[in-house]
């Protein structure tokens, strides 16, 4: 039987025992899924290690855990961690939108594997704000559930153009979609390292609202160096264009 996975915020490590005091999780573990002393979950801490765990005392107030096995993945052996291995680093610039879209939108990437998401205030955002404590708990679960060994990044609210100036500084490519522009087949030229493995490549892919990009944003991308790209001739909803350039963003090159 399958044993479902939590993500915890104690680091699991070697550690023989761990202490579990989030109200959240202790609800969870006791009142949704009903385990009980004796049963077993699996428990991750976000930075790669991964252990089944046995509850031995359970209250309202605190779990303990005993974990009877850790290990740590071995990055060339962990296709679900796809920023981990020979895939892209893939931080999502996404556009704010309707806030169920929206948080589609940060689930499904997240079962991807996108590494960041970075909410942005573009000239045609629908909402001015989102509840980014509540996109939190949805990507964490969204982790739990896809098996991932780490959670995104979540980042505050920005405006376009900061988030251009920080895309730019931290990526070795960006790439913004837009509807009616050419299709990039090469956007990702891969590197090698001296033991001839393929170089992780850092890429942030920029999405934009319902409306699209206005022209002054347009120019705002070009302006910075950056790819101007196409996802096919069907014009997609917001979500549907995240989820597809989070997808191609990995598997080009």
């Amino acid at each position: 039987m399958r044993l479902h996975r939590f993500y915890i915020a104690q680091k699991v490590g070697n550690n023989e025992e761990v202490t579990i005091s989030d109200a959240d999780l202790i609800h969870q573990l006791l009142n949704v899924f009903r385990f009980k002393v004796g049963d077993s979950i699996i428990v991750f801490d976000g930075t790669g290690f991964e252990g089944k765990a046995e509850i031995v005392s359970a209250s309202r107030t605190e779990v303990i855990l005993s974990l009877a096995k850790t290990v740590v993945p071995v990055l060339a052996e962990s296709p679900r961690e796809y920023h981990l291995t020979d895939r892209n680093f893939v931080s999502l610039y996404l556009s704010l939108i309707k806030k169920n879209n929206f948080e589609l939108a940060a689930e499904k990437c997240t079962e991807i594997g996108v590494a960041e998401i970075h909410p942005v205030i573009s000239l045609r955002s629908e909402k001015k704000d989102l509840n980014i404590p509540r996109l939190e708990k949805i990507v964490k679960e969204a982790s739990e559930q896809s098996g991932r060994l780490s959670l995104p990044e979540v980042f505050e609210i920005t405006d376009l153009e900061s988030a251009v100036l920080l895309a730019k500084k931290n990526n070795k490519m960006c790439v913004a979609f837009h509807t009616g522009e050419l299709n990039c087949d090469s956007a990702t030229e891969r590197g090698y390292d001296e033991a001839g493995q393929i170089l992780v490549e850092k890429v942030a892919v920029f999405v934009g609202p319902e409306g699209g990009w206005t022209e002054k944003e347009m120019k705002l991308f070009t302006e910075n160096n950056f790819q101007v790209c196409s996802l096919g001739h069907n014009i997609l909803r917001a979500e549907t264009a995240a989820i597809t350039a989070v997808w191609e963003a990995f598997h080009r090159g």
